[in-house]
């Protein structure tokens, strides 16, 4: 025969689940302002620092300064817009993880010009160097 131990009314099994579900949500939470935040910040650095960091890893030796409230594409959305982007943001990066495992630095620096590898044909609009005007092409 088992027995439950009750503490104030409430057996402690409930009230550990009360306590790990507060805990998962508060972690959902900070997760999601990690990802704010972050997203935040990639809008304030420039294409090339964006390149140093997507490519070879190197962040800026300064960083630059935190946009102005207002000034980020993030601050005009509502929080459920948000949470959507959020979630949608976690499962593409989870995707793009897989598929980055074991690729060359070259590779890399392919896939952040054409928005697909190279095993992948260029195809019009599918392909981000061909879409681009050409003085933005860099070689």
């Amino acid at each position: 025969m088992t027995r439950s131990v009750r503490i104030s009314g409430v057996k402690i099994g409930q009230r550990m689940t009360a306590l790990k579900s507060k805990v998962e949500r508060l972690e959902k939470e900070q997760r999601f302002r990690r990802w704010f935040r972050f997203g935040r910040f990639l809008e304030s650095l420039t294409d090339e620092q964006l390149e140093d960091i997507a490519i070879h890893w190197r962040f800026p030796d300064r960083f630059p300064d935190p946009l102005p409230m207002g000034m980020s594409r993030l601050d005009g959305i509502d929080r459920n817009g948000l949470i959507r982007l959020y979630e949608e943001s976690e499962r593409e990066t989870a995707r793009l993880m897989r598929e980055i495992k074991g690729r060359s630095e070259d590779e890399h620096r392919f896939y952040l010009h054409h928005g697909h590898w190279p095993e992948q044909p260029c195809s019009g609009s599918d392909c981000l160097e061909t879409s681009l005007p050409t003085e933005r092409i860099k070689p």
